[in-house]
């Protein structure tokens, strides 16, 4: 019997009026005739035990094996058991679906075990289909009473064919707690509760409790686990639930007997006459009507009953205001506030609650949304960080969607929202005037009060149930007064305002050891001031010792006149010196008597729409009821013949894949489309681009590869951010994320972590996330002339992964110094075979054609694929608009006003100044930190090189279209034809090369094979196509002559380039990034541009001068020309808002470009008193240059910075002055201001400002950290994660530039790193 598939063993007892319970038929099977149960009998001997269902075979009875009788023989076997006698019987579950055990609990709060059948497999479900719209149901059918009942899921214990069920032998004892002993339900009859003697172990009393013996069964603890820590161990009922007339019958002759004993005078006849009428009116209405003294005492016995409640010796003074006649929104909203104020008086806080219309059929229940009445506003900034109490974000979103707007601030009182009889919730803002705040001071610190802390003095609980009497009352808000303790977690819990690290910052405390005991400390102080700021302004507030003594005061007192009190021990003890209060040491029995207040679950996410909301966030909300319907019996056909038809399809379909890139070349979309076009062999594929995806289809995905570019330090580019910062969000989800200061752009502090925070990160959420669901990949692109190699990629990699996701193939890199294109290929390949294996696709798939079709794509080049036509009449686009249309960004127009060289004559190199004109143009708008990326022409020399090379018979000024020969599917064939290819705008070849091509970057090994075809001489073509084929013969051609396309056609003298071909094919020339140098406030509707200009000869200073395309554009431009450009915000390096934070700025060469804007802005403000109301920090500026007298730029201006207060301090480093020691700006901060740099980050929380190569940002990085370890005794573990932190914390700012004058050495090196280089060069040695 065990190796039989869906097999159920259940025991019962045949009676005499029905029997087993069930109603049987035939069915005919091969060989046999099987008894198949037709019919489940209510309230049967099979009912009861919720294990049997229609559709099951009877397999066996008592040990007799009856599938070989006929059917009136199996049946003769079941009629002469003896009325009385217990039956086992073994049934088969229906064929297609599979079996397992739920656990439900009733209303009544007992729990029950029951079966459940589910489809297994697509003819299952098919099954199911038609037998749901018979209004026959496997599934459901068995428990339908109990679902209508309100009744609950707790867990499910799967089984799988193969697996035989047993049901529990009736009477016997379910779960209890293994803490207390307490019984969780019986499914026999209830045994009589002993007394739980509880010890005292401070001073060893003992008491006895008895009052549990009246518990409801409503504890979910079991013989194998306890719950009770839990924050909301019960269940919701759900939407709509409403309980039965019997129910409310059980529970209101309790209450109503209750209520009279607790009248000494009452007697029997009064109450008795009193049920009666409840009887008549529940019969009636399903509910009855509570007089004012009943609901009094019903609410009273709610706070006493409250077992996670300390302060409920006040439980008889409890004020009760009856606003069960209300009947509108606006109704509830002035009974609130009419609560509030009686609360508040004037600071002398009194208790009370405001009951509004119970529940009558689930559907027109009063709802207050909030969980207290006062609540802090949250708002998600860009950076990723929350202003306000952070676990009101949720509540604040909606809040918006609803049209409420806050001001913005960190103590934005939230709306109340709410919904009355049902109907959809409206918003009223409370009157300031019946608000009272505490202002957050300390006795001791003075600047506490600068922290800008405060805090409502009235906490009111909104959002529960009141369950009195049968009766549930969905809005009953209650309140009380503040323990100090509860005001302190607000304030230091990680997950609200979190303030404990600034805090102890401020008290001088070591925060970088836990071993400090820094956040006790802290701890205590804010629980000072909290005292001692609600004391200060009379306003009624308890200490946790004194609310310990009146706790053991109550429960001494319950112990005598009810002779128990049920207490959650985890909540009673007090989160601060738990052992020093007496409450730490009593033992406790916590279990559930009525009346109560009950959990419900958040308003938003249960509500009965009227009307459907438009808001995204209420949508995502929004409660989907799923109401059912009757269908005709064509409808059943048509839905059995659609639903065959979908399943066929879905049986052939392939596995969706979306490719996501993100790119500010234009690389990672190429590389993406070539992944897309390798893809497309086997699955389902698309592309798009990061900022384009809708991120909420994201958890929807099967399979999700990402091709990703890293810009700058770390950084993603601009059309990754927003989804870099989603992905973020959802691995720190709003209201629980702890401490997130930074935004996205902080990457390297996810990609890059120590090994001990991957390690962290990965336990945290090894079971699963968000995206437990997807599967995916990442290919990354970057630069290890960077720190942070790949780290936007590497990133998004690592999210992924703590999101839950599956990743079928190891992360790629791809560096643009060395081997890009052949990493790129060599991962494709691999991620192609890692999906096919993973899906199980693939089979008939080409390998040999997939990979080659990595080498071209729908417009990979092809002689005849691509014709170039003239326009008539059509004018070339204006070169805006066309960059803009390139880019998909908006470009705008600067003018040059100048342009200054910053070095000395003599200089070999230059250095300018370049000044803008903005022309008052909103989208070129700044501050200091931004960038300014500016776009370039290709000199015009290198331009007509090219032009001279192309194919005879062009024009090269005529404005000309590309054209691309495509096939298409009509009918019964392919049809090929020429379609527009609008990679470019209408332009000329000319100005296409001048403005809209790069011809300087050395070609890729696909475009010196697409160049191949076009030589005519053999040789130059068997050389293209070797250097064509990529790996170590390309790189090292690519790094030693670092060709452009000119030179590249000046080698190969046989080519003749068809303009087509440069039009399709050449990549695009990106624009250039420049650290704006200059204050907006000093140079109002001006941009300021420090420019290193870029020269270099190739081939070890042999080859030929190479100029950078922007430097020496910039350089050259005359004065009024025209500069295509649009402002990039550097997000990560803008000044502390906090102007009287020190700031320490370390800038050689060019590097001091942003500082430049830094000083300027620190003299407007000087000059103007806006300096944020406190004096100015400390600036200062380390700068570095070769000589003083040759390069030491902005000299005169770094003076007069010094003389204007704007700079404190100013130290040079100068590694070519004659006479002297070679010193860089490290040199200079280890030997001169050690002290400086670490009372600034320990002491002070100032800023570090670093910018200029990525050398010497290494460099001072290391000189830092090193600080640390040398004068702040950390470790050198425990300095680089501190510098980390500063990092992630907007501290620590880096602003690292490209490689410019050290080109070569950096690809040298680069290269020797490369894992494509050493895999090459080994293998050319072993051969």
């Amino acid at each position: 019997m065990e190796g039989q598939q869906n097999i159920i063993v259940v025991g019962l007892v045949k009676r005499e009026v029905d029997g087993l319970g069930v109603s049987a038929k035939r069915r005919e099977v091969p060989g046999h005739s099987a008894v198949v149960i037709e019919e489940v009998i209510r309230g049967g001997p099979a009912d009861h035990t919720g294990m049997v269902q229609p559709g099951d075979t009877i397999v066996a009875v008592n040990g007799q094996d009856i599938e070989g009788l006929s059917y009136q023989e199996a049946t003769k076997v079941i009629r002469d058991i003896e009325p009385g006698k217990p039956v086992e019987l073994v049934l088969r579950g229906p064929k297609w679906f599979h079996t397992y055990l739920e656990t439900v609990r009733l209303s009544t709060g007992e729990t029950k075990t029951v079966r459940v059948t589910r489809p297994n497999g697509p003819i299952g479900a098919l099954t199911l289909l038609i037998q749901r719209m018979r209004g026959n149901t496997f599934d459901k059918r068995a428990i339908r009473k109990l679902e209508n009942r309100g009744d609950i899921p707790l867990n499910n214990r799967g089984v799988t064919n193969g697996d035989v069920i047993k049901s529990i032998p009736s009477g016997t004892i379910a779960s209890g707690c293994p803490v207390t002993g307490h019984r969780a339900a019986t499914v026999g009859p209830s045994r009589t509760r002993r007394p739980v003697r509880l010890k005292n172990w401070l001073n060893e009393r003992r008491i006895n409790d008895n009052l549990h013996s009246k518990a409801n069964d409503l504890n979910p603890c079991n013989d194998g686990r306890c719950l009770g820590p839990l924050m909301r161990p019960r269940p919701f009922t759900a939407p709509g639930y409403f309980r039965p007339k019997e129910e409310v019958l059980e529970q209101a002759k309790k209450f109503i007997f209750e209520y009279y004993a607790s009248l000494k005078s009452s007697d029997a006849g009064e109450r008795d006459r009193r049920w009666r009428d409840v009887q008549v009116q529940v019969e009636e209405k399903g509910v009855y009507h509570l007089t004012y003294d009943e609901l009094l005492y019903g609410a009273k016995m709610s706070w006493r009953n409250a077992p996670r409640c300390i302060g409920r010796i006040q439980w008889s003074k409890l004020q009760l205001f009856d606003a069960r006649d209300v009947t509108t929104a606006r109704g509830m909203f002035e009974a609130i506030c009419r609560h509030i104020k009686w609360c508040t008086n004037g600071g002398n806080i009194r208790s009370a609650i405001t009951v509004f219309p119970p529940r009558t059929d689930g559907r027109h229940d009063y709802k207050v949304w909030n969980g207290q009445f006062l609540k802090y506003a949250a708002y998600q900034l860009p950076d990723g960080s929350i202003l306000g109490d952070p676990i009101n974000l949720e509540f604040t979103e909606v809040c918006q969607a609803l049209g409420w707007k806050g001001e913005g601030t960190r103590f934005d009182l939230l709306p109340m929202v709410l919904s009355a009889n049902g109907e959809d919730p409206e918003w009223f803002e409370l009157p300031r005037d019946i608000v009272m705040e505490v202002n957050i001071t300390h006795p001791k610190y003075d600047w506490f009060e600068e922290l800008g802390i405060k805090w409502y003095c009235v906490p009111a609980v909104s959002n529960m149930l009141f369950d009195c009497g049968g009766l549930e009352f969905s809005a009953a808000p209650f309140s009380g007064w503040y323990m100090g303790t509860e005001v302190g977690r607000d304030l230091c819990d990680e997950n609200r305002l979190n303030i404990t690290e600034a805090v102890g910052k401020r008290m001088g405390l070591d925060v970088a050891r836990n071993s400090s005991l820094w956040k006790d400390a802290v701890f205590v102080e804010v629980n000072i001031a909290v005292l001692h700021s609600f004391q200060r302004n009379n306003t009624t507030i308890m200490d946790h010792h004194t609310a310990s003594e009146t706790f053991m005061k109550h429960l001494e007192n319950e112990q005598r006149l009810r002779g128990g009190c049920p207490s959650d021990w985890v909540w009673i003890v007090p989160p601060m010196s738990a052992s020093l209060t007496e409450v730490f040491h009593q033992e406790m029995a916590n279990y559930h008597v009525r009346p109560s207040f009950e959990y419900q679950e958040d308003a938003w996410l249960l509500h009965l729409w009227r009307k459907k909301p438009e808001h995204p966030v209420l949508l995502k909300y929004a409660y989907d009821e799923n109401p059912k319907r009757k269908y005709r019996l064509k409808e059943v056909a048509l839905a059995v013949k659609f639903a065959a038809v979908l399943m066929k399809k879905a049986l052939n379909k392939r596995v969706k894949t979306t490719i996501l890139y993100a790119t500010e070349t234009g690389k990672s979309e190429s590389f993406a489309s070539s992944t897309l076009t390798i893809f497309k062999h086997a699955f389902d594929a698309k592309m798009m681009c990061m900022d384009e995806y809708d991120i909420t289809n994201l958890e929807k995905e099967e399979l999700v590869i990402v091709v990703t570019s890293t810009f700058g330090n770390g950084d993603p580019p601009d059309n990754g951010e927003a989804f870099g910062q989603a992905l973020l969000h959802m691995r720190h989800p709003p209201g629980s994320d702890k401490k997130r200061s930074g935004s996205v752009r902080r990457v390297s502090s996810i990609s890059k972590a120590s090994y001990r925070r991957q390690q962290k990160l990965l336990r945290q959420l090894r079971d699963g996330g968000a995206l437990g669901k997807v599967r995916y990949g990442v290919f990354a692109l970057g630069s290890r002339a960077y720190p942070h190699f790949c780290a936007f990629g590497h990133a998004i990699d690592t999210l992924f992964e703590s999101l839950g996701a599956e990743r079928i193939h190891p992360v790629g890199e791809g560096d643009e110094l060395c081997g890009q294109e052949e990493s790129f290929r060599a991962w494709a390949k691999g991620a192609f075979k890692s999906a096919c294996e993973r899906y199980d696709v693939g089979h008939d798939v080409n390998m040999e054609e997939a990979h080659a079709s990595l080498l071209g794509s729908d417009f990979s080049w092809a002689p005849g694929k691509f014709r170039v036509l003239q326009t008539k009449g059509l004018p070339e686009t204006d070169i805006l608009e066309g960059l803009s249309k390139l880019h998909r960004r908006t470009v705008v127009s600067s003018t040059v006003i100048s342009r200054t060289q910053l070095q000395a004559p003599e200089s070999s190199r230059q250095t300018c100044l370049v000044q803008l004109e903005t022309h008052g143009a909103q989208e070129l708008r700044y501050v200091p930190g931004d960038h300014v990326a500016v776009f370039p022409a290709n000199e015009d020399r290198l331009v007509q090189a090219i032009l001279d090379r192309v194919e005879k018979g062009t024009n090269p000024d005529a404005v000309i279209q590309i054209e691309a020969l495509q096939e298409k599917k009509i009918g019964a064939g392919l049809v090929k034809s020429w379609t527009p290819h609008d990679r470019l705008p209408a332009c000329s070849l000319r100005t296409a090369l001048s403005r809209y091509l790069d011809v300087t970057t050395p070609p890729s090994p696909q475009l010196l094979l697409y160049l191949a075809m076009h030589a005519t001489s053999s040789r130059e073509r068997a050389e293209l196509e070797a250097l064509g084929k990529g790996g170590l013969r390309y790189e090292d051609w690519k790094f030693e002559a670092a060709p452009t396309l000119p030179e590249v056609l000046q080698h190969y003298p046989s080519l003749q380039v068809p303009p087509a071909l440069l039009l399709s094919q050449l990549p695009v020339l990106q624009q250039r990034y420049y650290s704006i140098s200059s204050s907006p406030h000093m140079y109002p509707g001006q941009i300021h541009a420090t420019v290193a200009v870029v020269k270099y000869r190739t081939r070890g200073g042999q080859g030929p001068e190479h100029s950078g395309v922007c430097s020496n554009w910039l350089n050259t431009i005359k004065s009024n020309e025209s500069v295509p450009c649009f402002i990039r915000t550097a997000k990560n390096f803008h000044l502390p808002e906090n102007s009287s934070l020190p700031v320490l700025m370390v800038g050689p060469g060019t590097g001091i470009a942003p500082l430049r804007s830094f000083w300027q802005q620190r003299q407007v403000d000087i000059k103007a008193g806006t300096a944020s109301g406190h004096p100015p920090g400390d600036m200062t500026l380390v700068f570095g240059c070769r000589q003083s007298r040759v390069d030491h730029i902005y000299k005169e201006e770094t003076a007069q910075a010094m003389r204007d207060g704007a700079l404190t301090d100013l130290y040079i480093a100068l590694s070519r002055e004659p006479g002297t020691t070679k010193t860089y700006v490290q040199d200079i901060i280890r030997q001169h201001i050690p002290k400086k740099v670490l009372d600034l980050v320990l002491k002070d929380g100032g800023h570090i400002y670093v910018c200029g190569d990525v050398t010497m940002a290494t460099d001072v990085g290391e000189t830092v950290q090193r600080i640390l370890v040398e004068h702040g005794g950390m470790s050198v573990a425990r300095a680089e994660d501190f510098i980390n932190n500063m990092k992630d914390n907007n501290r620590y700012h880096e602003d690292i530039f490209g490689v410019t004058l050290k080109t070569h050495e950096v690809e040298d090196a680069a290269r020797k790193r490369s894992p494509s280089f050493i895999s090459l060069s080994e293998e050319n040695t072993s051969l």
